[in-house]
C-alpha cells in the first residue's frame, strides 16, 4: 500500500524539517517587525518577562517550553502550513504549534483559519440532519392506478427509442398516474401532451436517484438476465422469448404482495402449462436479487460498523498514552 504509506508515518518528524527550514523566514519576518524588534532592544540592557534572545530570533519560554515567537505578518502561513499537513482538526493543529511557536490567542486563530480552508468545507459532511425529506408515494386501492415504466436496453439489433415507443395504447386503459426517470422519451413534448389528452400525471423520478424507481429497476435486472441466457444461441432473437417472460413473471409469486400479479389483478391462477422451465429460471433470479440485496446491505453495515471503531479509537485514545515498555 505504498501510496498511503505516508499516513503511518509520524507527523511530528515532517514537522520538525519543515521548522528547521522555515526558522531563517522567521529571523527576516522578526527584524521587520516593530513589536519584535522592540522587545529584542529591551532584552540588551536587561531581562524582560519570559523573553530571550537566541542567534538574533526571539523566544518565549511557555510552561518549560522555549518556543519562537512567531511575528503578525508569519502566524497565518504558519497556522495554515500547519494544519494543511494533514487538514487536521482545531485541536490537534493547535498542539503540534504549541510544541514550536509562540502564538497569542493561538486557538482563536487556528478555529478562524480551519473555519475558512475551503479543502476541509468540501470534503467534510455536514453534521446534523440532512436536507431533503422522503415523500414514499401513495398506495391506491384501485387496480393498474399507476404505471412504473422505463426502458430496458441496448439490445441486440435494437433501434435507438424515442417518446413515440413510449406512447402506446395500454391494453386495461390508461393509469391514473406514470412514474418514469427523466429520459428523452418521458420529457418530451409528445409524451407531456398525450399525458394531458388522456388525464395521466406523470411524475419524473430526481435525475441520478434510480431507487426512486426502485421496483421497476428490479424486474428490469431480472428480465435482462433470463432474456441473455434463453438467446444465448442467438443473440438477435431476444424478442421471441418477451410474451413468455411477461407471462411468467406475472405468475410468480411475489414476496411484496404475498401473491402472483395475476391472482391480485383477476382473483384466479394463471394457466402456465409449459412454462416450468422458464419459471424455475425466474424464481432463481428472484432469489438471486434477494441474495444480493441482502449482500449489499451486510457490506454496507460492515462498513458503518468499521467507520464507527475508527471514530471510537481516535476519540478514545486522545485520553490515552502507549503503555510503557518494560526489559525483562
Amino acid at each position: 500500500m505504498t501510496h498511503v504509506d505516508a499516513l503511518s508515518r509520524s507527523p511530528l518528524n515532517i514537522f520538525c524539517i519543515s521548522f528547521d527550514n522555515i526558522l531563517p523566514t522567521l529571523k527576516s519576518a522578526q527584524d521587520n517587525d516593530n513589536e519584535v524588534k522592540a522587545i529584542k532592544e529591551l532584552l540588551r540592557i536587561s531581562a524582560y518577562e519570559d523573553y530571550c534572545d537566541r542567534n538574533g530570533i526571539l523566544h518565549k519560554f511557555v510552561e518549560g517550553k522555549e518556543l519562537v515567537v512567531v511575528p503578525d505578518s508569519m502566524q497565518t502561513e504558519i497556522i495554515r502550513n500547519a494544519h494543511e499537513k494533514g487538514h487536521t482538526g482545531v485541536k490537534y493543529t493547535e498542539k503540534h504549534l504549541q510544541d514550536y511557536y509562540y502564538i497569542p490567542k493561538l486557538r482563536q486563530k487556528v478555529e478562524k483559519i480551519i473555519s475558512n480552508c475551503v479543502h476541509c468545507i468540501l470534503i467534510n459532511q455536514k453534521r446534523g440532519k440532512k436536507e431533503g425529506r422522503l415523500h414514499p408515494l401513495q398506495k391506491e386501492d384501485t387496480p393498474l392506478h399507476t404505471y412504473h415504466i422505463d426502458h430496458l436496453g441496448p439490445l441486440e439489433n435494437h433501434s435507438k427509442v424515442d417518446s413515440k415507443v413510449g406512447i402506446q395504447k395500454a391494453v386495461f386503459g390508461s393509469p391514473f398516474q406514470i412514474i418514469s426517470d427523466r429520459g428523452t422519451a418521458f420529457t418530451s413534448g409528445d409524451f407531456a401532451d398525450y399525458c394531458a389528452k388522456k388525464k395521466i400525471k406523470h411524475h419524473a423520478i430526481t435525475t441520478g436517484l434510480p431507487r426512486a424507481n426502485g421496483q421497476i429497476e428490479r424486474i428490469n435486472q431480472t428480465i435482462i438476465s433470463v432474456l441473455s441466457k434463453l438467446s444465448i444461441e442467438n443473440p438477435n432473437m431476444w424478442y421471441k422469448f418477451t410474451n413468455e417472460l411477461q407471462q411468467t413473471i406475472n405468475s410468480t409469486y411475489q414476496r411484496s404482495i404475498d401473491t402472483t400479479p395475476f391472482e391480485l389483478l383477476f382473483g384466479t391462477k394463471m394457466n402456465t402449462g409449459g412454462l416450468d422451465k422458464l419459471k424455475e429460471m425466474v424464481e432463481a433470479e428472484f432469489q438471486a436479487n434477494i441474495e444480493a440485496q441482502r449482500e449489499e446491505l451486510r457490506k454496507h453495515a460492515k462498513q458503518q460498523i468499521f467507520k464507527i471503531q475508527v471514530e471510537n479509537r481516535k476519540t478514545y485514545n486522545l485520553r490515552r498514552r502507549e503503555p510503557k515498555p518494560y526489559r525483562v
